[in-house]
């Protein structure tokens, strides 16, 4: 009898030893051992609905950072930036903050806790679900998460993810990346190829589609696109005629699986398929949902572009990052002829973003996020225009990042300008009430 009380002793005491150093690392971030237990922390406090920080002591709250862009791209100064209210709410995340909801350019409405990580500013929220959940992913590294809108980690998935992500009822659609050394490039369908004989110290990087499960975070699918591409005779020579970075040949920056109405503007398009961007191609793709070889593509029409959405008139619109020295541009392209028909370059103030840049249809409406000026604006045109163009459509402003609401530190810089940062998403939303 006394043998099994002592034995279990001990057991409990190798347990709570355990759980106390898991605890330990979760509270202060104590990296390594902080991303082993992290998961298993958050399972028992959504298991048994508690706040383990409040049981034993609240977090100290952490200011955002000040260390903010000074303005010298942005049209806007504290005096005359946007301040209208929003028609529905805003999920934002600028790059030294963590992401809320806004009502209107100077009022949050929702915080969520972003204590359960560590360096919270690098994760990026992707899609806000109605209930309040938020998908997020570990700034260019490996982890990709669903918490609660109060911060608890539902689910959490070990898989590299890059920019930004589209979704259907069931699954997430996930940008992803793999390293691989010329080296290693041993498959016979990649001799002789601008990826196997181009010279790089480093590894190269490769965009890949994830497919996860939005429920419980399951990797259903992690299409490798180089050997997919490489294996189809067609594909490849698309590739390797444009191909010309070897540290980056698929820059994968967004991807769009199309519903059944965007995928019949295409001819052979499918429910399902993946509308693609690769920067450094300067390429937009549709990629065959089942084969995952190109079956459309345009490309040399922008450059280092993002954002490619199917309008319901049938053309794509893209954020095209380097239009001209200095400006970036939307341009819209016909999905049959691959021209351009037209496009707004915002020629009436500054407009350029050397990074990112991204478009949202909301509502029959044409919504452009400048990410590096940290300025969000909408494209107006007038009832006759037939494509984007300059005289026929103007932008109206609905948010600048200058002197944010959640940033009421940030002061004046050094040289006394106003200071701004870069919005890294922000993304309207409707039938969203959770906080009420």
């Amino acid at each position: 009898m006394f043998d099994k009380i002592t034995r279990l002793s001990f057991i409990l005491s190798v347990l709570f030893i355990f759980f106390f150093i898991g605890y330990i690392s979760h509270k202060y971030k104590l990296k390594k051992i902080f991303q082993t237990i992290e998961p298993i922390i958050s399972y028992f406090e959504l298991k048994f609905n508690i706040d383990l920080d409040r049981k034993f002591g609240d977090r100290e709250n952490r200011g955002f950072s000040n260390n903010s862009t000074p303005l010298v791209d942005t049209n806007f100064s504290l005096k005359n930036k946007p301040d209208d209210d929003f028609d529905h709410y805003l999920l934002i995340k600028q790059d030294k903050s963590t992401p809320v909801l806004m009502d209107n350019p100077s009022n949050v409405v929702w915080r969520w806790d972003m204590g359960k990580f560590r360096n919270p500013t690098k994760i990026i929220p992707y899609l806000l679900i109605e209930n309040g959940d938020l998908i997020l992913g570990r700034y260019e590294t490996k982890g990709i998460y669903r918490i609660n809108k109060y911060g608890k980690i539902i689910w959490q998935n070990d898989s590299y993810n890059h920019h930004w992500i589209s979704s259907d009822k069931e699954n997430l659609y996930i940008p992803g990346t793999i390293f691989i050394d010329q080296e290693d490039l041993k498959e016979q369908y990649f001799e002789n190829t601008f990826i196997k004989n181009c010279e790089t110290k480093i590894k190269s990087r490769f965009g890949t589609i994830l497919i996860i499960d939005k429920s419980n975070g399951f990797l259903k699918q992690d299409i490798s696109l180089l050997h997919s591409f490489y294996s189809d005779t067609k594909t490849k020579t698309i590739i390797e005629k444009y191909a010309e970075n070897c540290d980056d040949t698929f820059h994968l920056n967004d991807v769009v699986v199309l519903t059944e109405k965007e995928a019949k503007f295409f001819q052979g398009g499918i429910e399902g398929d993946f509308l693609v961007s690769f920067r450094h191609l300067n390429m937009v793709a549709l990629v065959d949902k089942n084969e995952h070889n190109i079956k459309w593509y345009v490309q040399g029409k922008f450059k280092y572009q993002h954002s490619p959405r199917v309008t319901k008139n049938g053309t794509i619109i893209i954020f095209d990052n380097y239009f001209i020295s200095g400006r970036s541009r939307i341009v819209e392209i016909d999905i049959n002829s691959k021209e351009i028909l037209g496009f707004f370059s915002n020629t009436k103030n500054k407009f350029f973003s050397n990074t990112r840049g991204r478009i949202q249809l909301f509502d029959d409406r044409i919504l452009i996020q400048s990410s590096d000026q940290g300025e969000i604006f909408e494209i107006i045109c007038k009832d006759d225009f037939k494509y984007l163009n300059d005289k026929s459509c103007q932008a109206k402003y609905v948010y600048s990042s200058i002197f944010s609401g959640f940033y009421p530190f940030t002061g004046f810089s050094i040289d006394g300008k106003y200071v701004k940062d870069m919005i890294y998403i922000g993304d309207f939303y409707k039938n969203v009430n959770f906080f009420k």
